[in-house]
């Protein structure tokens, strides 16, 4: 069965990377699943260790990512692709590649693009990172 992972932030590019994903299991004779992940910055400072327990940090990284992983993972289940989805924190592209190693994930699709300030940059800081560092072959979605 063939792995395919897909970064999710919550931009255009990620949602196309899903509609991709979709084609892309589709079309494999042997069947695909698909892994989605979001990837939390962390919340660092001498402020958020005083003041914020390691359990509400946790719940906070989880409701953010499940707010933006949700309408990913409904599309997919919708279309009958098998999914999972998985919650990181600390650098997008270092965590994402890690991952697909990790998990043995067959192609990283991910979108050009994200919701940062430099989201009309022709390539995203984060999909530059993962196509520099994954031995795993990565599909950038336009």
């Amino acid at each position: 069965m063939l792995k395919l992972l897909v970064p999710i932030d919550g931009s255009q590019h990620s949602d196309r990377a899903v509609d991709y994903a979709i084609q892309r299991a589709r079309q494999t004779r042997d069947g695909a699943c698909v892994e989605l992940l979001n990837v939390q910055l962390p919340m660092t400072g001498v402020n958020v260790k005083m003041f914020i327990s390691q359990e509400n940090l946790e719940s906070y990284y989880r409701d953010e990512a499940m707010t933006v992983l949700q309408p990913a993972l409904h599309r997919l289940r919708e279309a009958g692709i098998p999914v999972e989805h998985h919650i990181g924190v600390g650098d997008p592209g270092r965590v994402t590649v890690d991952y697909a190693i990790g998990k043995q994930i067959d192609e990283i699709i991910i979108g050009s693009r994200g919701r940062g300030v430099l989201s009309g940059a022709l390539l995203g800081s984060v999909a530059q990172k993962v196509i520099h560092l994954s031995p795993v072959p990565v599909v950038v979605i336009t």
